[in-house]
């Protein structure tokens, strides 16, 4: 069991640091300023746990690595505040408060650090430091899930799936602290490694999820478009069947609102603006005082509205949902 532990710590970093190279990567072609606080949070969670099992492996001391670990962590976890303040707007106190309790925390801990003071009081600023990381990052934790509940399939598995990863975090460390001196069993740390490995993919699916765990997540609603497609067939209530098709064509393609129109009439579908768990950037679609002429007399089009925060949220939707959708909404 002794063994197993430094193996499990060293898979534990390079997994960390493989999906920081990976996050950063991915950020880098899409340069999208709200995933940008989220990879910012990933990165630099990597770089810690990277950097503090380098030390291991070297023979001399790397200067100032307790404090850069310090600041990369706390940095992490306002980097994710940040992320859930470009998608669900937080109010400036709350950053003032994070911020302070943060910066606050951190230097009483460099301090007894440098100061050798003694153990109980070393322990004590450490252990406040831990809990106030965890009330900055547990806040977003729970918005997100709270959020997920009126999302579509694929945004709100992301969501989820963020969700689960830091709270993992935080659950390893409030466990840690509880349980105290025991935390140096080799079976606890046995446990908590295995735990922090499989916070990896959960983190990766909140950023990047690959194509086939999105068709995944989307099957449910795939099934449900399905049905409408054969009930296209059947059905003759035009106005029962375009509004389901702008229904199905902005949930597939993530879109915050939409707008259908043909020769004779406009039909709108936006997001319920009393819903608790929208987004603020969610938007209904201006009228187009505009009218386009239709090609044949059962030619209706669709225009999907984007908000510029949330579409980084919803990215997840592939290409050949949007073209589903589309047909979905020209088929009608």
């Amino acid at each position: 069991m002794n063994d197993l532990v430094p193996w499990l710590q060293d898979a534990v970093a390079a997994a960390f640091v493989v999906l920081g190279l990976v996050t950063a990567i991915s950020w880098l072609r899409s340069r999208d300023r709200s995933m940008g606080f989220l990879a910012l949070a990933i990165i630099l969670l990597s770089a810690v746990s990277g950097l503090g099992r380098l030390q291991a492996h070297l023979p001399f001391t790397i200067p100032l690595l307790g404090t850069l670990n310090l600041l990369g962590f706390a940095g992490s976890g306002y980097a994710l505040l940040l992320y859930r303040d470009s998608l669900i707007p937080l109010p400036r106190r709350w950053h003032a408060v994070a911020i302070a309790s943060l910066a606050a925390a951190s230097v009483f801990l460099i301090v007894a650090q440098a100061l050798s003071v003694g153990r109980t009081a070393s322990t004590i600023i450490a252990v406040v430091w831990v809990l106030i990381w965890c009330a900055c990052v547990g806040e977003p934790i729970a918005r997100f899930w709270l959020v997920a509940r009126n999302l579509p399939a694929v945004q709100a598995w992301r969501l989820r799936s963020l969700s689960i990863g830091f709270g993992g975090l935080v659950g390893i460390l409030l466990f840690a602290i509880s349980i105290g001196f025991l935390v140096r069993e080799p079976i606890i740390q046995v446990v908590f490694e295995l735990a922090a490995l499989a916070i990896v993919p959960l983190l990766y699916a909140s950023f990047a999820p690959p194509t086939w765990l999105r068709r995944q997540w989307r099957a449910p609603e795939e099934e449900g478009l399905r049905a409408f497609m054969e009930d296209l067939l059947v059905n003759e209530d035009r106005d029962a069947l375009a509004k389901r098709a702008l229904e199905w064509a902005t949930r597939l393609v993530g879109g915050a609102a939409a707008v259908q129109f043909d020769a004779t009439r406009t039909g709108t579908r936006w997001p319920n603006a009393r819903s608790s768990g929208r987004p603020a950037s969610w938007e209904a679609p201006r009228r187009s005082s505009s009218t386009l002429p239709a090609r044949q007399p059962r030619a209706a089009g669709s225009i999907l509205r984007r908000s510029s925060n949330w579409d980084a949220c919803c990215r997840a939707c592939t290409a050949e949902s949007a073209e589903s959708a589309c047909r979905t909404s020209t088929a009608a």
